[in-house]
């Protein structure tokens, strides 16, 4: 069951055993998802630095050589053009 709060206190409502065992109940319950929580990070984590591992220098020996010979028309997004190698890298 998830946790309910009690949103409607006023100034001299009881505090009574049921109360507090549902907000120890509460807390417990958000201290076991947390762990899992912090499981699943960890996993995530390590499967992406394994990911980021097997790309060799983030894509830079990566190389797709075409003159664009064929192509009409290009929209390049994103790239720059190396100078030392007289190069354009999109």
């Amino acid at each position: 069951m998830s946790y309910q709060a009690k949103t409607d206190w006023k100034m001299d409502d009881p505090v009574t055993e049921v109360d507090i065992n549902r907000w120890e109940k509460g807390i417990a319950d958000a201290h076991a998802q947390i762990s899992v929580l912090t499981a699943d990070v960890s996993n995530l984590k390590t499967r992406v630095n394994t990911l980021e591992a097997t790309l060799p220098d983030g894509f830079t020996k990566n190389n797709f050589n075409d003159d664009l010979s064929t192509l009409d028309s290009i929209k390049v997004i994103r790239g720059y053009y190396n100078e030392a190698q007289s190069r354009l890298e999109v």
